[in-house]
């Protein structure tokens, strides 16, 4: 039996979609897999069962059947934290490895979802770097590329990890890096005896958001079209231009917002015309009655919220970064990427697993 820890050196990666993706595959394959999230940040109770939504989601995804209580030994709640920051937390890692013992039984792989970020758990010592000492587990390293500080990051991680760093896989790369991610970094890291297992292209579907998420983000208030709030945005486009130019951005890309200044009536009627997917007015400004009825003709949602245009464009950015579970399309969009991208025989070799 091998395990693999799937972590990443900053949160919102792409680990959920990474261990799906792995999972189905292995399980395509054959392979008897189990999955277990040791450490959970978003509690749920499922059966009278405290364990981590997204662990839960994964867990029906991949049609798995161990136990309940062995899915997220540890979540964290807000008892957990006062009990972490005013005593010494006991118990966590043998409930880890309890849990652990009981997926591994008959399993050919364990796949282990991790947590934010390496370090996420240190304070109540279960980090990732525990989590992979002492379940003798393999870590994969899934981050998104920003430049140089990626590989500053994955090094520091790897001098930690030492020989319990498998490799990593590169999600989020956009276009423009492309090129050079083939020619340097994958060759950069392998000299440095990290092998690389996938380059995953940015896609705009993973990086979209559902409307109903940005109006909760940003606390807005809907005036109309509240029964289209399940239309995904692919991009959040500033309306802080001549209409001209306004226009000929809208035209250009598909499934867009546009923010824009509630005292902006142009562009708001601009961006209705090139049927935008919704209309973000900030600086807690209402349009006039024309640009309503426009809307609700086009059926066109209007969002207003009190934030001015640079906080709304800086929050949204933060939320396109973050994979919501339950939209469905996203996650077996995710799912088709990896199988296409990832190289499973160099993985497969690595992990000294054969068919």
């Amino acid at each position: 039996m091998v395990s693999l820890y799937v972590g990443s050196t900053k949160g919102y990666s792409g680990k959920n979609l990474t261990v799906m993706g792995i999972g189905q595959h292995m399980l395509k394959d054959g392979l008897k897999v189990g999955y277990i999230k040791p450490f959970g940040r978003l509690p749920i109770k499922i059966e009278g069962v405290l364990t981590d939504k997204d662990a839960w989601f994964i867990h029906n995804v991949l049609m798995l059947k161990d136990p309940l209580e062995t899915l997220c030994p540890v979540v964290m709640t807000h008892d957990l934290m006062v009990e972490g920051c005013r005593t010494e937390v006991v118990g966590l890692e043998e409930k880890v490895l309890k849990a652990f013992e009981t997926v591994a039984k008959g399993k050919d792989v364990v796949l282990i979802g991790g947590a934010g970020k390496l370090e996420s758990g240190k304070a109540i010592g279960i980090s990732g770097y525990d989590i992979v000492h002492k379940l003798k587990a393999r870590a994969l390293l899934v981050d998104s590329y920003d430049g140089e500080f990626y590989l500053d990051a994955v090094l520091d991680a790897g001098e930690r990890l030492g020989e319990d760093l498998l490799g990593v896989i590169l999600n989020r790369v956009k276009a423009g890096h492309a090129e050079k991610i083939e020619e340097l970094v994958v060759p950069f890291l392998e000299r440095k005896g990290i092998p690389v297992f996938g380059s995953l292209p940015y896609d705009a579907v993973l990086g979209s958001v559902i409307i109903e998420d940005v109006v909760e983000a940003l606390a807005g208030d809907v005036l109309c079209c509240r029964n289209k709030l399940d239309g995904l945005i692919e991009h959040f486009l500033i309306g802080g231009m001549q209409v001209d130019r306004a226009l000929e951005y809208i035209r250009k890309t598909r499934n867009n917002a546009v923010i824009v200044g509630g005292d902006r009536a142009d562009v708001q009627l601009a961006a209705i015309e090139a049927l935008t997917q919704c209309l973000i007015l900030t600086g807690n400004l209402y349009p006039n009655e024309i640009v309503i009825s426009r809307a609700q003709l086009r059926g066109i949602p209007i969002v207003v919220v009190r934030d001015d245009t640079y906080s709304v464009a800086k929050k949204v950015d933060e939320l396109s970064r973050k994979l919501r579970l339950r939209e469905k399309e996203k996650v077996y969009c995710g799912i088709r990427l990896i199988e296409e991208k990832v190289d499973f025989q160099k993985l497969y070799a690595a992990l000294g697993l054969r068919l």
